[in-house]
């Protein structure tokens, strides 16, 4: 009899158990935040790539991924996974996506590009238990890439002055130091 009331309660708190985990197992929302483009929502250009902002309530284990390609070309696609940044975006942001750092590839430029975000598992590179798609309810246009130059600092030269000074102060701790070295063998 006792072993039928245990089963009962194990069965009981399983239930409860797996109910408490699927309630907490998925984002039930996803925001884009991306403002900051030539237009709204396109994502803020890092030239190069770009740069999306999202708020969700993923849960541990998952992440925020955005997926993009040019429109009427949805087999041209890339997904990336973002990462978790409380500090640096928006108010209320709390996912970073950035895209092409390396560079956008020339199938994306001087299109229009429509993007969705969804969750993945985290660390899978969004490829595996993707869920909760937005669908592509955003597009931005892009122009071509301009080539990115390094900046380089053109520095005057050194002013006299300044060299004058440092052979100055060689020369006084060179000084002190023998100075002070006559003192002690006397």
């Amino acid at each position: 009899m006792k072993s039928k009331y245990f089963a009962i309660a194990l069965l009981a708190a399983l239930g409860f158990l797996t109910a408490v985990v699927a309630s907490t197992s998925a984002a039930t929302f996803i925001n884009n935040l991306t403002t900051g483009g030539a237009s709204p929502n396109s994502p803020i250009d890092l030239n190069p790539g770009w740069l999306f902002w999202v708020q969700s309530d993923t849960v541990s284990g998952d992440a925020i991924c955005v997926e993009v390609h040019p429109q009427g070309d949805a087999g041209n696609y890339i997904r990336t996974q973002c990462s978790y940044d409380i500090v640096n975006g928006p108010p209320s942001s709390n996912w970073r996506c950035d895209v092409f750092t390396g560079g956008v590839p020339s199938a994306f430029q001087s299109k229009t590009v429509e993007y969705q975000f969804h969750t993945a598992n985290y660390g899978t590179n969004c490829q595996t238990n993707t869920y909760f798609f937005t669908g592509f309810n955003w597009t931005f246009a892009t122009g071509p890439t301009a080539v990115s130059l390094q900046s380089f600092t053109a520095h005057g030269q050194t002013p006299i002055l300044l060299i004058l000074a440092a052979l100055l102060m060689v020369g006084l701790v060179s000084g002190t130091a023998v100075f002070r070295r006559k003192t002690i063998h006397k």
